[in-house]
């Protein structure tokens, strides 16, 4: 046998536990195969070893003093292989559920509510981390990841969580100042620029018919709950998702001047690994944050 090659699983669990009862008869109930079964797996386990693991002693069985040697070396090994098949287990069934959330989104909306889903699963722990990259679910340890998109990624199923407006928004004090009242009026204005979505002024603007302004240049900034800081502060007017500025708004540090919105062709979408819905915690919390999107 070559010495970097593994002798058949099957036949060290055959082995394993005829030896464990000196009984081919009883090895085969353990392990719910015929008893013939049994004895050929031992017996190829052992052509497959050179060696004999086991003699006959009249009508029963016992050990070689190779199989002596053999054996608690190999049912260590296999009872190693069950405690970290059933650790596996048990972690699919509770144990660390991973998620990458947008920045904002994580912010402002997940943390909080999580405390809700944490009660409700308690053996359940929710690690969260942020990022906007495309999840490799193949060679990342992420469990399952929101994402701002139209609903295509690869290597990946995606479910449409929750589409959204974007509202103009600016300090109370603004308007005062200079009126904005209107889209129009916005070409007044300072305007603060998210820069991954730095198109998201045009299309508004094409939305309500009106000309964008000419090149002016705008602060800009890497994720939403910046730019609502900013616009909450005066330095500008903003283009946010409403249910993410909700909060400021009941405080009185953000106002949205107009009702006029955009409803961008993009939206936010859940995204796992292919099948990996079939993972209880996976599904657990998927079917949490739809039902929690609903009710928002």
């Amino acid at each position: 046998m070559d010495e970097h090659r593994l002798p058949s699983l099957n036949g060290i669990r055959s082995f394993v536990a005829a030896a464990r009862h000196l009984s081919f008869t009883a090895a085969a109930r353990e392990l719910n195969v015929t008893q013939g079964a049994v004895s050929r797996s031992v017996q190829a386990l052992e052509a497959e070893l050179g060696v004999p693991l086991f003699r006959r002693v009249g009508r029963a069985i016992e050990l070689t003093p190779a199989g002596a040697i053999f054996y608690p070396q190999v049912a260590e090994a296999m009872g190693r292989i069950a405690a970290a098949s059933q650790s596996l287990r048990r972690l699919e069934e509770g144990g660390v559920l991973s998620i990458s959330l947008l920045p904002t989104f994580a912010l402002r909306w997940l943390v909080p509510r999580l405390h809700r889903f944490q009660q409700r699963h308690p053996d359940i722990l929710v690690d969260v981390s942020t990022s906007e990259h495309v999840v490799d679910f193949a060679s990342e340890s992420i469990d399952l990841a929101l994402r701002y998109g139209t609903g295509q990624w690869p290597g990946a199923e995606a479910t449409l969580f929750m589409r959204e407006e974007m509202g103009v928004f600016c300090a109370p004090g603004v308007p005062q100042q200079i009126p904005l009242n209107v889209p129009a009026d916005l070409r007044a204005h300072r305007l603060l620029v998210h820069t991954s979505r730095s198109e998201a002024w045009a299309e508004f603007f094409a939305t309500h018919g009106v000309v964008a302004p000419d090149n002016v240049p705008s602060p800009g900034f890497e994720h939403f709950f910046m730019i609502a800081e900013a616009a909450a502060l005066g330095m500008g007017v903003a283009l946010l998702p409403v249910f993410l500025v909700r909060e400021e708004v009941a405080r009185g540090r953000l106002v949205q001047p107009f009702p006029q919105v955009l409803r961008p062709a993009k939206a936010y979408y859940l995204l796992h690994g292919p099948g990996r819905i079939r993972s209880r915690k996976i599904r657990l919390f998927k079917e949490w944050l739809l039902e929690e999107g609903a009710s928002a």
